[in-house]
């Protein structure tokens, strides 16, 4: 029997919005505190305070999306999201000072939960149950890929003070994305019943569903574990001299990411996701290890190549089992609380680990980056693994999707 179809126009389309999304983000996230530091002369911890209050907003936002696209129109709700992305960017040439910069990025951060909400619950909608380990693996090396390409164009036009250059680009990218939400198409999607006076309101259920809070807890913990890395990994290198091994750590990650994640997803659909999660963490592990000893360019280098299968390849297959997990009409919480793990667990951890790093130096953020990444794989197995998800078709497990 032939496989189902992945690569439909649908599924491609969505993709393209996933990438188009997260690159203006990564080109403002590069950008904005250079402007912030350089033309509005503000200091690092209000450089911060731009994605704290960013990702506050989308966490905010998120539950309330998540139930949005369980009881109205998932194509309506992109279009308006997107409409309202693309408004909010379109703001930042005329912003004038901090505080205006701070108001924009709150609204900016709501826009961006919601259409991160919409187009996840789209794309699982979109890819068929039996490769959703693969089609997920594909879809999030989008967000892979604008990281790396949106940091590239962000830094270089922030270097030479194209700020609004950097910002006509995004407001480009986001016309883009409101055309592309016009023409997909999304499968219907099936009620639960009618929704009632009650079912609108907002409770504790449409911010963690029990049975995916297990794997959003995992993707919580390895987060933090990862913040590590993202926030004091260039400072780190800095510090010893090893700059250009940071930046090669970067490309190594990315490069072994875009090979591994294609393959992980289809191993995890067809031999089970304990069998890969269970390896990947391992390898997270042995890389955050290799970064806590004394450095030199090779082991950093290295320790990327390792980190970029290890959590590369991790993050998409829990995504699917978060996914998996819940039934169809609650697709939309269900990614919800994925996207809040993520971005919960990066400012918890970066606000943690940074704490740690005043205290006892860079090294301590990657030895407690170890003790968060063994947590993280005792408590897959204490949750997840206990769970029947080792068939040789674990998607397959939760046939309701069809």
């Amino acid at each position: 029997m032939d496989k189902p179809k992945l690569w439909t126009k649908d599924f491609i389309n969505i993709t393209t919005i996933s990438f188009f999304i997260f690159l203006a983000f990564y080109i403002l996230l590069t950008a904005l505190p250079i402007q912030l530091t350089k033309k509005f002369g503000g200091g690092a911890g209000q450089a911060g305070l731009l994605v704290t209050l960013f990702l506050l907003a989308a966490i905010v936002i998120r539950p309330f999306a998540g139930k949005w696209v369980g009881v109205g129109s998932q194509k309506k709700l992109l279009i308006y999201s997107a409409a309202a992305f693309f408004i909010a960017t379109l703001f930042y040439p005329f912003v004038t000072n901090i505080w205006e910069l701070f108001i924009l990025r709150i609204i900016h951060g709501i826009t961006f939960g919601v259409i991160t909400t919409v187009k996840g619950t789209i794309s699982a909608e979109i890819i068929p149950s039996s490769r959703r380990g693969e089609g997920l693996s594909w879809f999030s090396l989008a967000m892979g890929l604008a990281m790396v390409v949106g940091q590239v164009i962000g830094l270089n036009l922030a270097n030479v003070g194209a700020y609004n250059t950097a910002y006509i680009l995004c407001i480009a990218i986001s016309v883009v994305n409101i055309f592309l939400s016009m023409v997909i198409h999304v499968p219907e999607q099936e009620k639960k019943g009618k929704v009632s006076k009650t079912s609108k309101r907002f409770d504790l259920n449409d911010l963690i569903d029990k049975k995916a809070a297990p794997f959003a807890l995992v993707v919580f913990i390895l987060a933090c574990a990862y913040s590590g890395i993202a926030s004091f990994l260039a400072l780190y290198a800095q510090e010893i001299n090893l700059v250009k091994a940071a930046s090669t750590f970067f490309i190594l990650y990315a490069g072994l990411m875009f090979v591994f994640r294609p393959f992980t997803g289809v191993w995890a659909d067809r031999y089970g996701a304990n069998k890969i999660v269970y390896p990947c963490i391992l390898l997270f592990a042995i890389g955050m290890a290799m970064l806590s000893l004394p450095q030199t360019a090779i082991i950093m280098i290295l320790a990327g190549a390792v980190i970029g299968i290890g959590y590369g390849s991790v993050t998409p297959i829990l995504q699917t089992q978060v996914i998996s997990s819940v039934e169809k009409h609650r697709v939309g919480i269900a990614n919800s609380l994925f996207f809040n793990s993520m971005d919960l667990g990066m400012a918890v951890g970066a606000f943690v680990l940074g704490m740690a790093a005043n205290s006892f130096g860079y090294s301590s953020v990657f030895i407690c980056g170890i003790v968060l990444i063994v947590a993280g794989g005792f408590a897959y197995f204490a949750f997840a693994g206990r769970k029947k998800n080792e068939d040789h078709h674990a998607v397959q497990a939760v046939e309701d999707y069809n």
